[in-house]
């Protein structure tokens, strides 16, 4: 809800709060019974633009007001015209800013909900490289451990791959629109090289997260060669990003060790410290 929004809010809130005192302000002026006249209205149309639907408000603010001119126009009653004009406003009027007012509490809900489920959506989804993110991840880990031990009588494991971007800070300081176009370039080769079993998250701080579930050794040893190849291609204009990558494999007993993701992160961290930068692996292979 934008400003405009809110500020409307609170001007009817305002208006609607304000209005009766108004009314029976000046209503005070007049004989009692108008003045209980105009209280009455006041609240029955207070009651009528919170409670009823709109359509059903609105018909009724109509055929009341219509009943009401006909009442004090038609037939004789002693008042003067102040006193006539107090009481046929009094309902339509303050039906009208309740209704509205209930109105606009309604979508300030809606709003804030949105707000919360957008910001959900935010942390759990990187908006720039389309890609899951720390908290799906954990997620993941929680249901690896748990089905890694119920059914420790199969054969079932999983390889964790960790893939960094060496030196993205000091890019990103001054060519922050290049660094994000660059870990969209990352992200994309990750969508396009790796099986539909695995499961793709970014960790932030340019780092990848690889989840493999039951993949052959051999079969991950080809994924992974493949995806160095195409990192150690990957460039924007004449910039080279420079890579690390680390993977390890868990079983059910290793859970000891990594009872949750950032155990297992800590400890592929650790690895990369020590592992070749896909950038010069060509070099070295050689």
């Amino acid at each position: 809800m934008n400003n405009i929004s809110i500020k409307g809010l609170e001007l009817k809130a305002i208006f609607a709060l304000i209005l009766p005192s108004l009314f029976l302000g000046v209503a005070d002026n007049f004989l009692d019974n108008v003045f209980w006249g105009v209280a009455m209205l006041l609240v029955l149309g207070a009651l009528v633009g919170l409670i009823l639907p709109n359509i059903v408000s609105t018909w009724l603010i109509l055929i009341l007001t219509v009943l009401g001119i006909s009442g004090l126009t038609l037939g004789y009653v002693r008042l003067d015209i102040y006193a006539k004009a107090i009481l046929l406003l009094s309902f339509p009027v303050e039906a009208y800013l309740a209704s509205q007012l209930r109105e606009c509490i309604f979508k300030w809900s809606i709003y804030k909900k949105n707000e919360a489920s957008v910001y959900r959506y935010i942390t759990h989804y990187d908006q720039n490289v389309k890609l899951q993110t720390t908290y799906n991840a954990q997620k993941l880990y929680q249901k690896i451990s748990r089905i890694l031990r119920e059914k420790s009588y199969l054969p079932l494991w999983d390889d964790f791959t960790i893939i960094k971007w060496e030196h993205n800070q000091q890019f990103a300081q001054f060519n922050l629109e290049e660094h994000s176009q660059i870990l969209k370039q990352i992200a994309k080769v990750l969508k396009k090289s790796r099986l539909v079993d695995e499961n793709l998250y970014y960790l932030g701080n340019g780092e990848f997260l690889i989840i493999s579930n039951t993949i052959a050794p051999g079969t991950l040893m080809v994924l992974n060669d493949e995806l160095k190849a195409e990192l150690r291609a990957l460039k924007y204009e004449d910039y080279h990003p420079a890579f690390k990558m680390a993977t390890q494999h868990i079983v059910e007993e290793d859970l000891i060790l990594y009872p949750d993701l950032d155990a297992i992160l800590k400890h592929l961290k650790r690895k990369l410290e020590t592992d070749l930068v896909v950038e010069y692996l060509k070099g070295v292979e050689s």
